[in-house]
């Protein structure tokens, strides 16, 4: 996390909140705070040859999501368990962005899907893959979109990463 906020000094305000969290469950050693943390999930950005990234169909009329799930014992990291969503998803070889150690984004938002206001971070990974290496089952909702077509914010600090590593 300390080197994620060293990369990232401009999210220092909004993700403080969830840096405090974790402090007090590293002192404390378990959580005190009755329902109240912030709820993590992982998301794996993935980008293949032609600048798309992987997103999933949401509600008719509501924009194409990225993938993200919340976190489950079995994985030693948080990139482990965001990588074996990729490969979950039908991304057969996802590789590791070349010299980026760590999340590309903790992006926090509320969740409010039933009825919860608790901040929402979710741990966003970068992976390379060629779509040739990908297999979706019929009507999964799986679908590549142009990296100009996502979040602005996401799509900056993808290509922001794709350029400084190539």
């Amino acid at each position: 996390m300390s080197d994620y906020m060293h990369r990232s000094p401009d999210e220092t305000v909004t993700l403080a909140p969830f840096w405090e969290t974790l402090a007090q469950h590293a002192k404390a050693g378990a959580c005190h705070h009755r329902g109240t943390c912030p709820i993590v999930v992982i998301s794996p950005i993935i980008v293949d040859e032609r600048l798309r990234v992987l997103m999933l169909r949401s509600s008719p009329g509501k924009p194409p999501i990225l993938p993200e799930a919340g976190l489950v014992a079995g994985f030693e990291t948080l990139e482990e368990a965001s990588s074996t969503l990729a490969r979950a998803l039908g991304v057969w070889k996802p590789l590791a962005q070349p010299g980026l150690d760590g999340p590309i984004q903790l992006h926090a938002t509320t969740d409010k899907s039933q009825g919860d206001t608790r901040t929402k971070v979710s741990v966003r990974y970068l992976y390379r893959t060629a779509s040739s290496q990908c297999a979706f089952v019929v009507d999964a909702p799986q679908i590549w979109v142009p990296l100009t077509e996502v979040d602005t914010d996401l799509a900056r600090r993808v290509s922001g990463y794709l350029v400084a590593r190539a």
